[in-house]
């Protein structure tokens, strides 16, 4: 009996746990005035300027004050960087650039393929995570993931409802055992 009730209670855990990650809701705001005062993580938005910008998973945009700030993600950041700047080039076994170091000590991880060499010049693009910090007037739009309390409070609900039901039906069934 006490195995029943301790899988039983696992199973409600798991349960639970499965479904913790739809707790949240993620909501379009459509203007920067909708963002003042909101809490929760900024996924992604769109500048007034209509550049896209990408908040990192385990740094994402928030809200605080007048700005948002948060490690952005800038995907295939191009850059151009002369012969002669350049302090050290890495290559790969197929000889391709892997990561390029200029004379400041900057490193480059340089995304495979994209390497383009001419005479005095080096044209490439990299992956770049950056702290940006954006003024609230300069948003057009964002999505926000913010916990959904009447989903969580469902679940609360349902799994202390299932707990009494269980708790009840388990003891008729002792009542039914102890009778035999």
């Amino acid at each position: 009996m006490k195995r029943k009730i301790i899988s039983l209670f696992t199973l409600i855990a798991f349960i639970v746990f499965s479904i913790s990650c739809y707790m949240t809701k993620i909501k379009n705001v459509r203007t920067a005035a909708d963002l003042r005062g909101k809490k929760g993580e900024i996924l992604s938005l769109v500048k007034t300027s209509g550049e896209y910008i990408y908040f990192s998973k385990n740094s994402p945009g928030r809200i605080y004050g007048d700005k948002i700030a948060g490690t952005a993600f800038a995907l295939n950041k191009k850059v151009e960087i002369t012969r002669d700047n350049i302090k050290e080039v890495k290559r790969d076994k197929k000889g391709m650039i892997s990561e390029i170091t200029n004379k400041d000590g900057k490193r480059y991880e340089v995304i495979i393929g994209t390497a383009r060499e001419e005479e005095n010049k080096i044209i490439f693009s990299y992956e770049l995570y950056e702290s940006v910090s954006i003024p609230l007037s300069e948003v057009k739009s964002a999505q926000v993931k913010k916990p959904d309390y009447a989903k969580f409070s469902l679940v609360v609900l349902g799994v202390v409802g299932l707990a009494i039901l269980t708790i009840v039906s388990l003891g008729s069934i002792t009542a039914i055992d102890l009778g035999m």
